[in-house]
């Protein structure tokens, strides 16, 4: 017996006994600290992420609005002109939407998410300036894509010359994110349009 006993040291049982004892409340509280630390930083991290999904979304689809407006406006009736690209809103999606895919256009009516592009021309001489707009739910900013085929009489957006140029309205209502019309002129003046590219930050 003595031999046995030597064999288990009385530490052994007692090792046992402390095992079985679980975690301490201390232990608990710092596991659940590390827990909350780790939501903390990665659920902003997702809704940012989630946002800027949302407007490059925006972005894609009026880039590829804009592919088929060009294509529309070369091939059209034999005529280099935007008109007959858009049709009513209350008559469902416009011509352009044969040529540019997946966007659901509407004229006369605004943009209520990525998907639902404004669409709009003006008239000078013949329908030769294009805007298009998109909704981006999650940062509710409405991103702005004109193209002007030839100059202006009156400046759009600050432009009077041809070209493609890129806007944002930021942190406003969908109902505010409508193409301008017959005269563009719905902006407020702290939307500035630019060459190369949607504007950042």
């Amino acid at each position: 017996m003595r031999h046995l006993s030597g064999r288990f040291p009385p530490w052994g049982l007692d090792r046992r006994q402390t095992d079985d004892e679980g975690f301490t409340l201390i232990e608990l509280l710092v596991v659940l600290l590390i827990i909350g630390i780790l939501l903390a930083i990665a659920i902003p991290t997702f809704l940012s992420t989630t946002k800027n999904a949302s407007d490059t979304a925006a972005q894609a689809n009026l880039q590829s609005a804009m592919t088929g407006a060009k294509a529309y406006y070369t091939e059209a009736n034999g005529q280099q002109s935007y008109s007959g690209i858009d049709v009513g809103y209350a008559n469902g999606p416009s011509t352009i939407s044969q040529l540019a895919g997946a966007p659901v256009f509407v004229s006369g009516g605004a943009s209520t998410g990525v998907n639902f592009v404004s669409i709009s021309t003006q008239q000078n001489g013949s329908a030769d300036a294009l805007e298009m707009t998109a909704w981006s739910k999650g940062t509710q900013n409405c991103w702005i894509i004109i193209n002007l085929a030839s100059p202006q009489g009156t400046a759009v957006l600050g432009e009077t010359q041809p070209g493609t140029y890129y806007a944002v309205d930021q942190d406003v209502p969908s109902a505010s994110c409508t193409s301008g019309g017959a005269t563009f002129t719905n902006w407020p003046g702290t939307v500035v349009a630019q060459s190369g590219g949607f504007p950042t930050g």
